[in-house]
């Protein structure tokens, strides 16, 4: 009888640790998805976010054809701290630069994005 015992004793502890380990398993798994769908949300977010400030930039800008120009009418705007607009192209840099790749290139951008500072 107390042989029996004793499988019964080992038998439970096995499963014990199995249902723990299982158990275990399940919680970091669980953590995993969530923080996957947490950064695949930030990223959303962040583009969506620069959608608004993208139309009022590039409207604001539909009559300026180079680099040199939008560089210059950005800088009237932060000097005269025009805040649809300068908060619009401070939430692109933040957020979401390459919308900018559509309007200028590269180097315009680097420039403008250092002019909110």
């Amino acid at each position: 009888m107390l042989a029996f015992m004793g499988k019964l004793d080992m038998y439970s502890k096995n499963k014990i640790l199995i249902f723990s380990f299982v158990s275990v398993m399940g919680w970091i798994f669980a953590s995993f998805l969530m923080l996957t769908e947490i950064r695949s949300d930030r990223e959303y977010i962040k583009v969506k976010v620069s959608e608004n400030a993208f139309n009022i930039v590039s409207q604001a800008l539909q009559d300026k054809k180079s680099d040199e120009e939008i560089i210059k009418q950005m800088e009237v705007w932060f000097s005269k701290e025009w805040t649809a607009q300068t908060g619009s192209v401070t939430t692109i840099c933040d957020n979401n630069r390459d919308a900018f790749k559509k309007i200028m290139s590269d180097s315009a951008i680097t420039t403008i994005c250092r002019l909110r500072i």
